[in-house]
């Protein structure tokens, strides 16, 4: 009695039949099949596999250090390391103050934290985009509303986060997804003509810029990710960025129990980065732009061979893209 046939029979005799084919139809007799099969095994076995997070002997020396120091948190005598990742972050993005968070979530919830977004609060934000930001906004109990994206760049649309504005509006909240900037020009145009706060989602976009400046530092905040798959990673951790020293002071104040910074007012939390983590961004950090450079080359040529495949386009950057 046959076995009945399911899906995945199917699909596997057929698969195995097109091969058998596919070999037929080369010429190729059993041994000669073995034979190619013999020769390409080589090339298999021993091509470098590309895997992340890439690290090395500065990786494991850092950690080391903070195990043998003691100090382990942020708390925990000075927390030399996340202040030495909040610097450098800083100064690498041409920013004035960092604040280290405990993952991009909680990045974007001590900047709305600190602008004061609550309840009958709207937040203007693009569908397309990883949940956090979504979450982030529910979290802070108020109300996503989404603002289309432009299907060639697939960053959202200026045009459309205007039509999204209501008078309950508080904050636009752009995402630069998939490492491209949105149009930041009208974008921030748009938030200064309506009052209203900007915050960048650039938690995908580590490096990129908008006509040469890096994203995350043209509303009063942006914030970043070094989760487990970003181009700088400690398996999770964020980051804020400002401009505004008050601001970067209300950060602080938002994401550590205790506020110790002008002005003490508003909600508080517990989002700090361990010394553990920024040990290791700091270390990653020595690669980024070397990585950054090899990326923009890959999607470069990559994108060039891909145009050239009629009914296919690949996504528009925006002009502002440098």
């Amino acid at each position: 009695m046959k076995q009945p046939l399911s899906r995945r029979r199917f699909i596997g005799s057929a698969a195995g039949a097109g091969l058998g084919a596919a070999a037929a139809g080369l010429g190729l007799t059993a041994s000669a099949k073995g034979a190619e099969k013999k020769a390409s095994q080589p090339a298999a076995t021993t091509a470098a596999k590309p895997v992340w997070p890439v690290w090395d002997d500065s990786e494991e020396r850092a950690l080391i250090e903070v195990l043998r120091s003691g100090r382990w948190g942020r708390t925990a005598g000075g927390a030399t390391k996340v202040k030495g990742f909040e610097t450098d972050f800083a100064r690498r993005m041409n920013a004035k103050y960092c604040v280290a968070t405990s993952s991009g979530t909680t990045a974007l919830l001590t900047a709305l934290g600190a602008v004061g977004v609550g309840p009958g609060d709207e937040v203007v934000m693009p569908p397309y985009t990883f949940v956090a930001t979504f979450n982030a906004i529910t979290a802070s109990y108020a109300l996503p509303v989404f603002a289309d994206s432009d299907p060639t760049s697939f960053q959202v649309d200026p045009a459309a986060i205007s039509r999204a504005i209501t008078p309950a509006t508080k904050v636009l909240l752009p995402v630069h997804i998939g490492g491209s900037p949105c149009n930041l020009d009208a974008i921030t145009e748009l938030a200064r003509a309506r009052g209203l706060t900007l915050i960048e989602d650039a938690c995908q976009a580590l490096l990129a810029e908008w006509r040469g400046q890096p994203v995350g530092t043209r509303g009063v905040a942006g914030c970043f990710s070094f989760q487990a798959s970003k181009n700088i990673t400690a398996g999770e951790g964020g980051a804020v960025l400002t401009n505004d020293e008050e601001f970067a002071n209300r950060c602080y104040n938002f994401h550590t129990p205790g506020a110790s910074k002008p002005p003490l007012s508003g909600r508080a939390s517990n989002f700090r980065l361990t010394e553990f983590q920024a040990a290791l961004l700091l270390a990653q950090s020595a690669r980024a732009e070397a990585q950054s450079k090899r990326r923009d080359a890959n999607a470069a040529y990559l994108s060039a061979q891909l145009a050239k495949i009629p009914g296919i386009t690949p996504a528009r950057l925006e002009a502002g893209c440098t």
